[in-house]
């Protein structure tokens, strides 16, 4: 976040710093402030999506909504992706909820893969899912990676997806079996 600054941000706004400073309490706050905002636009988006035929075509469909926002505000992403709050900081309740409210989409589509898997289970393994489909999505953005970028991003997670399903359901399988 090298250049970023109170008076860059009242800038590019037309706000004078002082003003911010009337309304945030310093930077991170700014900064903390638009992530929570993106999340709960990620976490609308992410609920919106039509549900699939199939799991697997609901999955493929979160993915893409969240890779696309990603690609769509990328400069934004970077940003508030490469943001650390200060140790001395936590983040938000907002934050939180958004955070978890992603989760529970995902893990509401992985749900009728694992039948006779707990809560926990099933938010275990739409966390794990969600945290790869995030690091693609991540890395993508930056456009700087020589494999994963802007136009194969919807390919590394199609297939980071299919490969997880196909896990699960093998996994299924084996513990109905046993």
């Amino acid at each position: 976040m090298p250049g970023l600054s109170a008076r860059e941000i009242a800038r590019s706004i037309e706000y004078s710093p002082g003003t911010l400073y009337n309304i945030f309490e310093n930077l991170d706050d700014v900064l903390l402030t638009l992530q929570v905002e993106m999340l709960r636009d990620v976490a609308c988006q992410l609920a919106e999506t039509p549900i699939g035929a199939t799991p697997a075509l609901h999955i493929d469909a979160l993915a893409k909504t969240y890779v696309d926002y990603a690609l769509r505000n990328r400069k934004l992403w970077n940003l508030l992706f490469s943001h650390s709050l200060p140790t001395t900081a936590a983040p938000s309740k907002a934050l939180h909820d958004y955070v978890f409210a992603i989760g529970d989409t995902v893990s509401g589509a992985l749900a009728p893969l694992m039948i006779g898997a707990s809560a926990a289970e099933k938010n275990l393994a739409a966390r794990v899912l969600w945290a790869g489909v995030h690091g693609i999505t991540a890395i993508a953005v930056t456009d700087k990676a020589p494999f994963l970028t802007v136009t194969t991003a919807l390919d590394y997670t199609h297939t980071l997806t299919q490969t997880f399903l196909d896990g699960l359901v093998a996994n299924q399988t084996i513990a109905v079996s046993a």
